[in-house]
């Protein structure tokens, strides 16, 4: 309800980083977050005209950067592919000081050099069962906690690519890595 955000379509590399840049007062913020819907490769993210690095992204917010940000979660949300390599089924048998890195959490859609699966009409699958499991349970679990059913919801979809001569069912899983420093819930004021 009390969420402020602000929505970005179609972004040139130039603007993404501008953006990025202009050092923002969060002093009245409880956390940060920054989700990205796009296409990538490795450790990067296609833009309108071009890519840009994650790190680069997750840079400007900084505690160096980034002031006012210090000891607040940072989560940062990547839909896109990190790779073309596709998953196969197998048979189931407060601190005096911080370091800049702090309190960042990275959630990705698909682990490093994997394929990003997606339904033509719904979309990612990951943005999919990420935000049905905000709302069913996202003011009450911890938000690693709420990761892990996603990793685990996702894990269990599968799909059959035509381009597969073998038919397997290709699978998906994401994957978070977690700076943070204390448990973080999402609760209302």
């Amino acid at each position: 309800e009390n969420m402020e955000y602000s929505y970005y379509l179609g972004n040139h590399s130039q603007e993404i980083g501008s953006c990025l840049i202009h050092n923002e007062d969060h002093s009245d913020a409880d956390c940060f977050l920054l989700v990205f819907l796009s296409h990538g490769e490795n450790n990067c993210v296609y833009t309108y005209d071009g890519m840009i690095n994650i790190q680069d992204i997750t840079a400007a917010f900084r505690g160096d950067n980034c002031p006012s940000l210090v000891g607040k979660p940072k989560i940062f949300i990547f839909q896109a592919c990190r790779g073309n390599k596709c998953d196969t089924s197998v048979v189931i048998t407060a601190a005096s000081t911080l370091p800049a890195a702090a309190d960042f959490i990275m959630c990705y859609s698909v682990a490093e050099g994997f394929y990003s699966f997606r339904d033509p009409i719904k979309g990612s699958w990951y943005i999919q069962d990420l935000c049905e499991l905000l709302e069913k349970c996202g003011s009450r679990l911890e938000f690693t906690e709420l990761l892990t059913l996603v990793n685990r919801k996702l894990a269990m979809r599968s799909v059959r690519m035509r381009s597969d001569p073998n038919g397997s069912e290709k699978k998906q899983v994401p994957c978070f890595a977690s700076m943070l420093t204390k448990k973080l819930y999402f609760r209302q004021k």
